[in-house]
């Protein structure tokens, strides 16, 4: 979810520089694409930022903060999109601590269906064998 790493990316800037949403401002370019690369050893091109921050600003986690800026251009973090870069964030930190058992039970809980196909399918096989064996 590349718009989270540019929210979180913000926030860090500002908990580092001790500023709130209200004074810091991005321009999603070429160098804020190469910054967030490095920062993330990802390889996400300027395309994919500026796709990125558009779901952004149409979640109204970020805004333009000058007339004239470009699209991409002084844009601003809202208090929504601090709420929001903060709580995947937790999210992420939640789920990597969770203890082996509790992964294994959200894997089955997360692919039910193929639990249940496969369950399905060896009592179809029992039942035939069953049926047709004797």
């Amino acid at each position: 979810m590349t718009e989270f790493k540019i929210l979180n990316h913000i926030i860090d800037f500002m908990e580092s520089t001790g500023s709130s949403h209200k004074l810091v401002s991005i321009t999603i370019d070429q160098d804020f694409a190469d910054r967030l690369n490095i920062e993330n050893s990802a390889t996400h091109t300027l395309a994919e930022l500026e796709f990125a921050a558009d779901k952004c600003l149409a979640h109204e986690w970020l805004e333009h903060g000058a007339f004239g800026a470009g699209k991409y251009g002084y844009l601003k973090i809202t208090p929504k999109g601090v709420g929001a870069g903060r709580s995947k964030r937790k999210s992420e930190e939640q789920k990597a601590s969770r203890s082996r058992l509790k992964k294994m039970s959200d894997y089955i809980e997360d692919h039910k269906g193929v639990f249940l196909v496969l369950g399905f399918s060896l009592a179809l096989a029992t039942f035939t064998l069953k049926l047709f064996g004797e």
